[in-house]
């Protein structure tokens, strides 16, 4: 079992470092990491959607004689199942990295107004 298991701790991945290393806030997001991520999941989403599409383009040149009658729809239907499966996993992929990338955008200002409140706090006191 974790020692004090409360869950209001922040989960700090990384500090704050001089020399352009991670940065990390307070709030325990990793900005690097979240865009670094972002960027990965592109990359994975174009090479799936990639290699879905020749695979669906291979399957899409079975000539018609291979399958007959209810067969050749029932493969048909499978065919174009895959497609909307492909383009909805796509899609889905997209919409993953944009939020990530919107959370690390809305992450870091608000780390940015946090440091600058408490930095007024601080010449206060």
């Amino acid at each position: 079992m974790e020692p004090n298991p409360s869950p209001l701790r922040p989960i700090v991945i990384s500090r704050k470092t001089t020399g352009g290393g991670p940065m990390s806030t307070p709030l325990g997001a990793d900005f690097d990491v979240m865009t670094t991520v972002a960027g990965q999941i592109d990359v994975r989403n174009d090479d799936i959607r990639s290699m879905l599409q020749t695979f669906i383009g291979r399957m899409n040149t079975v000539p018609p004689t291979v399958w007959g009658g209810v067969a050749a729809t029932r493969f048909r239907d499978v065919v174009e199942r895959w497609n909307a499966e492909s383009l909805t996993l796509h899609t889905t992929l997209q919409r993953i990295a944009e939020t990530i990338r919107h959370n690390e955008r809305t992450l870091r200002e608000a780390a940015d107004g946090h440091a600058q409140r408490l930095g007024g706090v601080g010449e206060t006191l």
